[in-house]
């Protein structure tokens, strides 16, 4: 399990992987009952990310983290540069969305 966290002065890596130690099992559990498994679960903590400058964008952070994860792409290349962009662009996405049954 990769935890894309620069900030080292909110949660030290002990802390986060008390955190987050239920999870060890509990992923592996929810995996088995779709035939994935999985022996062990590991926590690694990834600190190459860009840090967020303000408390507002950790949602579009993490959006655009599993955007870019899932087609392959480097997590690193999110940051702040083009934040108000994403912001914008998601706001669109979310305004255009067609929510009738």
């Amino acid at each position: 399990m990769f935890i894309y966290n620069p900030d080292k002065s909110c949660s030290m890596d002990d802390q986060i992987r008390a955190d987050l130690k239920p999870m060890t099992t509990i992923l592996p559990m929810l995996l088995k009952k779709i035939n994935i498994v999985i022996d062990a679960l590991a926590i690694e903590r990834i600190t190459t990310t860009s840090k967020q400058s303000n408390s507002r964008d950790c949602g579009v952070y993490a959006i655009k983290y599993i955007e870019f994860l899932s087609i392959g792409r480097k997590a690193e290349l999110v940051n702040g540069f083009h934040m108000p962009k994403w912001r914008r662009k998601l706001a669109v996405e979310l305004y255009t969305l067609d929510c009738t049954p």
